[in-house]
């Protein structure tokens, strides 16, 4: 099983209380629109932290991609010093023993 590297939060869009730890309505009228606005709030933050997410694995990637390209350029070099040497070798001028 993977680890969870990101969460997004929150989780659970409409759930919350619209009455107090005392049993106290917090909203007196409209309590659908109350659930509708909360409800919209919440996502509205969900895309938030799924953008801030976004950002942050394309930042990774790109670091990642940075140090491939890093590498390349280094094997690239290697590559060519190795095709000069193989081009520059004449096989007629190493001698033989008898």
């Amino acid at each position: 099983m993977p680890f969870v590297q990101r969460v997004v939060e929150p989780k659970f869009l409409s759930r919350t209380s619209l009455r107090d730890e005392n049993g106290k309505p917090r909203v007196t009228d409209e309590e659908l629109q109350a659930v509708t606005n909360c409800t919209l709030s919440n996502a509205l933050r969900q895309l938030a932290s799924l953008v801030l997410l976004a950002e942050d694995i394309f930042s990774e990637l790109t670091s990642q991609l940075e140090g491939i390209t890093e590498r390349s350029k280094v094997a690239r070099t290697k590559i060519e010093k190795i095709q000069e040497l193989v081009e520059k070798y004449d096989p007629k001028k190493v001698p033989v023993r008898k």
